[in-house]
Order: C-alpha cells, then structure tokens, then sequence
C-alpha cells in the first residue's frame, strides 16, 4: 500500500475510500507502534517475566497489520456492493434482497475491523501496564488510535442497521454491540487511568 496514492484517493472527491477504510489504516498505525513498543521492551533484565509476551505481541502486531491491510480493501468494496444493490432497478424484485444482503456483508467487514482493534487495544494496554516505560506515551497513542477505529467501525455498523429489513438480523447486531461496547470502554478506561497517572 503506498500511503501517498491512499491520502490521494482518500481527499478526493470518491467516496471511496471512506471513514471506514481510513480507520483500518489508524489501526495499522496502532498495531505499528504495539510492534515497536513490544521489540523494544525485549531483553531488558527487568522486564524478562514479560518477554515471551512481548515477542507474542510484536508478531500479532504483523498478522493484524496485513489482515488490516485487506479489510481497508474490503470496506471500500462493500461500500460500493451497498451501491450497485441501491442503483438497481427499482421494479427488480431481487432488489431488496440484495440491499439487505450488501448491508450484512459491509456489517460483517466493519465486525472484523473492530474484533482485531480492540485485540490492538488490549495489546496496547498490556504494554502499557508492562512494557517499557520510556515508550509508554507510544502504548498510549496506539490504544486511542485503535479506540478510533472500534468506535468508527462501530458507527458503521449502527448506520447500516437503519437500512436493514430484517428485524431478526438488526436485533441480534444491536445486541451484540452493546456488549461489545462495553468491552470496548473497559479497556479504554483502563488505559486512560493509566494516562492520567503518568501524564500531567
């Protein structure tokens, strides 16, 4: 991914790539700064109770940041599939299917973006809690940008939910959200004590 050509795309006037993609990207970043943060707390004596999972983590930060880099792709892909089913004839009778059917792919793309962020969070938070200290400032920026990204993903989830028929479908996504959001906020507040307490 060249990031120049995606600020080039993402600043223009296409709707896509969108809010979506772009927050996959922030992730990216996240699980980047989790990696550095992780390598760079191995092979200090002090931390060595901590170091299989430091190494743990840098290689998780890896396999997220290429599984990242195709679900910023299909985001922008299931966007468009929501288009082609809304510009289809109106008189088609498989229309309004393959709307509902567009919205649960693009449900389920935004799902896995938030599933690998909060992972991104909770690694950002164990480095936090156990990493090295002089890159505590990192494990916390690396938190709040994957927080960015599970909230952004999470909004997507609940606008498409608007234009979803399935009454069964939408009452078991609602559901889910609400627990997910409050793992979500749990680990955030954990991170954000430990912000306020070595940060001014």
């Amino acid at each position: 991914m060249d990031l120049d050509e995606y600020i080039s795309r993402l600043k223009s006037s296409s709707a896509t790539p969108g809010g979506g993609s772009a927050s996959a990207i922030s992730s990216i970043f996240a699980a980047s700064l989790n990696s550095m943060a992780a390598l760079l707390s191995t092979g200090k004596p002090k931390l060595s109770a901590y170091e299989n999972d430091f190494k743990q983590i840098s290689e998780e930060s890896d396999n997220i940041i290429e599984k990242l880099k195709i679900l910023s792709n299909e985001d922008e892909k299931s966007f468009q599939g929501i288009m082609d089913a809304l510009h289809m004839d109106k008189a088609d009778k498989n229309r309004r299917t393959a709307i509902d059917m567009a919205i649960q792919n693009s449900i389920g793309v935004s799902w896995d973006i938030a599933r690998i962020s909060i992972h991104n969070m909770e690694n950002a938070l164990y480095l936090c809690e156990h990493g090295n200290r002089n890159l505590i400032t990192d494990s916390i920026t690396a938190a709040y940008m994957a927080y960015a990204t599970v909230h952004t993903s999470l909004n997507n989830i609940k606008i498409n939910l608007k234009f979803q028929k399935s009454v069964d479908f939408k009452a078991e996504e609602l559901l889910k959200l609400k627990f997910f959001m409050e793992a979500v906020e749990f680990v955030m507040e954990k991170v954000k004590k430990i912000e306020s307490s070595v940060i001014p």
